[in-house]
């Protein structure tokens, strides 16, 4: 499963979803690619950043932005966490490899080394510093 992580501004929102949904960096957003991560290892993220319930996280992991999705048929486009989006960028870079560590103790997470978390992390960190604060929301895109 491919798993990119991009920004995207509000008002591009109904030109991509018209046009299907494509790869978000062909697509021309600011984008952060990785592979394995499901909407379960990205609620297990915004559980141990934030102390969300499980269930919460999960639910904030698959809300969509398009209209009646298949969460079936790929791509799915999901919001990352907005409890992701505000507390990622405040881990403290020499704390990053703890929760790197963290995160990939979970099964969900058996793709995914701790050092190869961690610049992912460190990578979505700055996509979230770097365009959350000019208006654009975080989404991820699921493709098999």
């Amino acid at each position: 499963m491919l798993t990119d992580v991009f920004a995207a501004e509000p008002d591009a929102l109904p030109g991509y979803r018209k046009a299907g949904f494509p790869d978000p960096h062909q697509f021309g957003f600011p984008t952060v690619r990785a592979r394995g991560l499901d909407p379960v290892a990205l609620a297990i993220l915004d559980v141990l950043l934030s102390k969300a319930t499980i269930e919460d996280a999960l639910d904030s992991a698959l809300l969509t932005p398009a209209e009646k999705p298949d969460l079936y048929q790929a791509p799915v486009v999901t919001t990352l966490s907005h409890r992701t989006v505000s507390l990622l960028p405040a881990v403290p870079a020499d704390r990053l490899s703890w929760l790197a560590e963290d995160w990939t103790r979970y099964p969900e997470l058996s793709v995914l080394a701790s050092e190869p978390a961690r610049e992912w992390l460190s990578q979505v960190q700055e996509l979230c510093r770097s365009t959350v604060p000019t208006g654009s929301l975080i989404f991820v895109w699921n493709c098999l």
